[in-house]
């Protein structure tokens, strides 16, 4: 198994090869959709800068043919930059920029520096028709729950279903079509047995965290909760299923830990195995 440091220095060599590789390429005007995630930014611990991330969807050189590889766009900026960028570089538009193009990286695809955004491209109808495509929905069929609708932010589906009386929304992590009927699959099991699942979803939240909110997260004059009374407050919000049998279940938590989400993993072969809280 290999060391996860020596996966992390891999990294870091390979991403200080690919700046390497970008700063020394040649400026080139390049046009391109913006994907459903817009600009994002990131940054490690310590450092100041972030790092501006934008993929194009479908882009070309100007005057070049039409790319459907999708083209990774960064650039070092600061917090305003990166806050005034994505204000302008919105989801699904055609934009004009300049950057330094490598087209075949250690990534595994093309890569560019952001040098300037010149503004919105309305020109070009190949790329004009491609942004329209990509905001038409995309659905799926399924005879126990109907339709469910491909989230392009992520490249999942999700639709609505009636866990125990409630709705919930159910997202199958998945995209492919052989991932995506894996997914319902295993969610028409789950659904079968949801009786027991939903017990044993509330017990593990109980066994893990209950002993977390009485010892941590009581609130002024609050007593100790019990488990009934934790199980009680538990309200299921979201259900994820994964082609390979994994399972989240995401649950509004009854301010039992002032707000955050109560969530419940596991496996359909293994049942619930862990809990948490997040947000």
């Amino acid at each position: 198994m290999a060391n996860p440091a020596d996966i992390l220095a891999e990294a870091s060599l390979r991403r200080k090869r690919l700046l390497e590789q970008l700063a020394t390429s040649p400026i080139v005007d390049l046009l391109g959709v913006v994907s459903p995630n817009g600009v994002t930014g990131g940054r490690s611990r310590g450092q100041e800068l972030w790092t501006l991330r934008l993929v194009l969807d479908a882009w070309r050189i100007h005057g070049g043919i039409l790319e459907t590889r999708q083209l990774n766009v960064q650039r070092q900026v600061t917090d305003q930059e990166l806050k005034q960028f994505q204000s302008v570089i919105q989801p699904y538009l055609v934009i004009r920029i300049r950057a330094r193009l490598v087209n075949d990286t250690a990534f595994g695809g093309p890569e560019a520096l952001l040098e300037t955004f010149v503004g919105r491209e309305d020109s070009d109808a190949e790329l004009n028709a491609h942004a329209i495509q990509l905001q038409k929905p995309v659905n799926c069929e399924d005879p126990v729950f109907g339709t469910f609708t491909r989230d392009r932010r992520i490249d999942w589906f999700t639709g609505n279903a009636v866990w125990k009386g409630g709705s919930v929304a159910l997202h199958l992590a998945a995209s492919a079509p052989s991932e995506v009927q894996a997914a319902l699959s295993i969610s028409h099991h789950l659904w079968e047995a949801q009786d027991e699942w939903h017990q044993r979803i509330r017990d593990c939240a109980a066994r893990i965290l209950l002993p977390l909110k009485n010892e941590s997260w009581l609130g002024e004059h609050e007593t100790e909760v019990t488990a009934d009374q934790f199980k009680q407050r538990m309200k299921m919000e979201s259900i994820t299923v994964h082609p390979d049998g994994s399972l989240n279940f995401s649950h509004t938590d009854g301010d039992l830990f002032w707000g955050h989400w109560i969530q419940v993993n596991g496996t359909i072969s293994a049942g619930p195995t862990d809990a948490g809280i997040a947000g």
